[in-house]
């Protein structure tokens, strides 16, 4: 027996591209909506050139973030093009744009726009620094906001420099809080009838990462600093170097710290007073930290991991990229899956990360090529054979 997928029968119209407004698309498509992607013919999505060609002269990123979606290659700055894209629209369930401020209302198909042709419609704008404020118009990645937000000032060892974030965990933050926007936006008109718009920044979805420091901050005005891997309130809770990698240890409550000297063969240190509760041992963080350094050093990673699980220590490997396929914890999440791809053939790539007990996520079409389906969208939207061909004829399509 198929199971119908979670959000079939909705339409997604997405205009967006690299990683934030895709990853939502994606999850969307996953889920089962038929996700459009409209794009700027002869160009498209930067993320189809901007990383580089890895896997038989396609992106490795776009593959893997536009998969299960349908592309049209659609001229949105011609008025013809706009009238098709309001054809469109008349009959979508979601619009998710991600350009950059005031873009949308140039080119006339914002959300005052379309409203009155689809009460219904659910307008989503996801943008680097939100619809209001100085840097409404301002064009924005990731990067910036990890600079503006404050997540780049709390990373880097305390002598050095701001570090910048390795992944581009903004965008996926601002992708699923758009999700969860427009899933909410769905159950309001399920219920309603009613459209809305709703509007998702990177830089909101940085402040609420935030929390576990910034609420801190706001309560003492004590700015936590750079720990490199260390935790600005709470010794040991680090990595440490061990004999052939790193062992990532978090002794997060002082019942763990007898557990933890004894893991270590260092049973004296528990009823040291220099070291007896968090607050001593923040206070003395430094020459702590270079005791159990020279410490970690002595053993592998695995041996670590074997005794300090052995006494219910949080402990984790620090995996390289290298390491992940191979990991047994990551391979029971069934998250590295296979795909075929009719250019790039067999690849590698991620699997849906919500598992769902009887409408599970699926791939079930590769990433599209530009203009894929052009044709056979807009015909779905109500243009004849004879305004398609006038429209490529144009340049339009």
């Amino acid at each position: 027996m198929t199971t119908l997928a979670p959000l079939a029968g909705y339409r997604v119209l997405e205009l967006a591209h690299l990683i934030a407004g895709p990853v939502c698309g994606l999850y969307l498509a996953d889920m089962g909506a038929d996700v459009v992607k409209i794009e700027a013919p002869g160009t498209g999505d930067a993320s189809r050139s901007a990383y580089g060609a890895q896997l038989g002269g396609e992106s490795a990123v776009f593959l893997t973030v536009n998969r299960n979606k349908r592309s049209v290659a659609l001229d949105l700055a011609r008025p013809e093009g706009r009238a098709a894209f309001e054809r469109l629209a008349a009959r979508a369930d979601i619009v998710l744009e991600a350009y950059r401020g005031g873009v949308a209302e140039r080119l006339g198909i914002d959300w005052a726009r379309l409203q009155p042709l689809n009460p219904r419609l659910i307008y989503c704008s996801l943008s680097a620094f939100g619809p209001d404020g100085p840097w409404r118009d301002k064009p924005g990645v990731d990067m910036l906001v990890q600079a503006m937000g404050g997540l780049m000032a709390v990373m880097g060892e305390p002598d050095g420099p701001p570090v910048l974030c390795g992944a581009p965990v903004l965008d996926t933050i601002g992708a699923l809080m758009a999700g969860q926007g427009i899933l909410t936006a769905l159950v309001h008109r399920e219920r309603t009838g009613e459209g809305q718009r709703l509007d998702v920044s990177l830089l909101n979805g940085t402040l609420l990462a935030h929390a576990a420091r910034l609420s801190i901050f706001l309560a003492t005005g004590e700015e936590p600093g750079r720990w490199g891997s260390g935790h600005p309130y709470i010794v040991p809770f680090q990595a440490f170097h061990a004999r052939d990698g790193w062992v990532y240890v978090a002794v997060w409550i002082d019942r763990l710290w007898k557990p933890f000297c004894e893991a270590i063969e260092q049973p004296d240190l528990a009823s040291e007073p220099r070291y007896a509760t968090r607050a001593d041992r923040l206070a003395h963080r430094d020459e702590l930290g270079a005791l159990l350094s020279k410490i970690f050093v002595t053993r592998t990673v695995a041996e670590w991991m074997a005794r300090l699980e052995a006494h219910d220590v949080l402990c984790a490997p620090v995996n390289r990229y290298a390491d992940l396929p191979h990991d047994a914890q990551v391979q029971a999440t069934g998250m590295l899956v296979e795909q075929e791809h009719p250019r790039a053939g067999r690849f590698r790539t991620l699997d849906t990360p919500v598992r769902f007990s009887r409408t599970p996520g699926t791939i079930r079409a590769p990433a599209p090529a530009l203009g894929e389906h052009t044709d056979a969208v807009l015909a779905e939207a109500g243009l004849t054979a004879t305004e398609i061909a006038a429209l490529r004829k144009a340049g339009v399509i």
